[in-house]
């Protein structure tokens, strides 16, 4: 039987796309329930790079003073930071460039009070470590119970 084959082959995309869209609708149910409860957030991550200008860099005293004095009292409520090794390239160019990074993640509402408040952390961290760059991302979270 030489169209046993494509046949087989058929029915099994079909049972797999059924499943597959079976499944989505249990999890699109299973959201809404477990929505009660949830807040949705943005979770803000903020890649601090510890090179300078001036070749010195970023000491981890210097860090901890700006985390103290910048960034812990716009976000009381919480935040984490995370010391990692980063490296990309920059615009228009196709030098790697390394260096170690504090990353600052923040969980917080979505609203203009806090977007303020983001900008100024990354303000001031471009003035007081001139060449420390700051890369950021966004993304819409739900905090779970």
């Amino acid at each position: 039987m030489p169209h046993a084959r494509p046949l087989r082959r058929l029915a099994a995309v079909c049972l797999v796309s059924a499943s597959l869209l079976g499944a989505a609708a249990l999890a699109d149910r299973a959201g809404a329930q477990q929505a009660a409860g949830e807040i949705a957030a943005v979770q803000t991550t903020l890649y601090f790079g510890l090179k300078t200008t001036d070749g010195r860099g970023v000491s981890e005293q210097q860090w901890t003073r700006f985390l103290a004095d910048v960034v812990t009292p716009r976000f009381p409520q919480g935040l984490t930071v995370v010391t990692a090794y980063g490296q990309g390239t920059n615009p228009g160019s196709d030098a790697v460039l390394a260096e170690m990074t504090k990353v600052l993640i923040v969980v917080h509402p979505d609203d203009a009070a806090n977007a303020g408040k983001i900008v100024e952390i990354k303000a001031q961290y471009s003035q007081d470590f001139e060449g420390g760059g700051v890369f950021h991302t966004e993304a819409d979270v739900r905090i779970v119970p």
